[in-house]
């Protein structure tokens, strides 16, 4: 399947739920809660295929015209939704819009907002994901057009090669690897993160409710394997002295 499939699929459930809790929060239902949270995560992740997948195929394209050969107006071409207001400005805010309406579905408690401000909160959020549906489908089948034709012109220049004898554009090229310090560095930070995530979020700053283990030895390994990375990456020779 297609990602446009994907994409229409979530986007009858969220057009479905939408109005479902329209019709509830209007008339006052006590679902209105029950259809509007999972509803509000839905329409974020229908905006959140968008963008991810543009960016993923953007990236595609880039190595292709970086790596093998690849025509440089394709990049121009994968870049439009990047610049356009229908773009990437739209979809975030679709997608923050409807979490700001979700939010203030609480101001009432929270802040003393009376119920009219989440109601308009949340039809603007549902007018900004209407507005942005016809355009995120547009790019959405743009880029999976501008992915086909960018396959097909690869597969074409690498018959043409091997008809002639000659190796494929991209035959010497070696993709990136993270070096070890930098495995070793993500592996420091991210049980630093998540512990202070469940600190400061979760707890709201009660540190006796969150136990030490096993970040800490997690956090350990980490410095172990940076600083056995780093001095790896020290004794190997540079480029500039391999060239001499």
């Amino acid at each position: 399947m297609r990602m446009s499939t994907y994409y229409l699929s979530l986007l009858g459930l969220s057009i479905l739920g939408l109005v479902a809790s329209a019709l509830a929060g209007v008339l006052g239902a006590p679902m209105h809660l029950t259809i509007a949270l999972p509803t509000a995560m839905i329409v974020v992740m229908t905006h959140s295929m968008v963008v991810v997948f543009i960016l993923i195929g953007t990236r595609l394209v880039r190595e292709g015209v970086d790596n093998c050969g690849l025509p440089k107006d394709f990049l121009g071409r994968s870049n439009v939704y990047f610049k356009q207001v229908s773009g990437l400005f739209l979809t975030v805010g679709g997608a923050f819009s409807i979490v700001a309406a979700a939010v203030l579905g609480y101001g009432n408690r929270a802040f003393g907002f009376p119920p009219e401000v989440h109601l308009l909160a949340g039809l603007g959020a549902a007018g900004v994901t209407f507005l942005a549906i016809p355009f995120e489908y547009g790019y959405l089948k743009r880029m999976e057009g501008l992915l086909d034709e960018t396959r097909a012109t690869l597969a074409a220049d690498d018959a043409r090669r091997a008809a002639e004898g000659i190796p494929a554009v991209d035959a010497n090229h070696e993709p990136y690897k993270d070096s070890p310090s930098h495995v070793g560095a993500f592996v420091t930070m991210a049980p630093i993160c998540v512990y202070l995530y469940q600190v400061l979020v979760l707890w709201r700053g009660d540190f006796e409710r969150v136990d030490i283990h096993p970040y800490i030895e997690i956090c350990a390994l980490g410095v172990f394997l940076w600083f056995r990375g780093r001095k790896a990456e020290a004794s190997e020779p540079s480029a500039k002295d391999s060239a001499q």
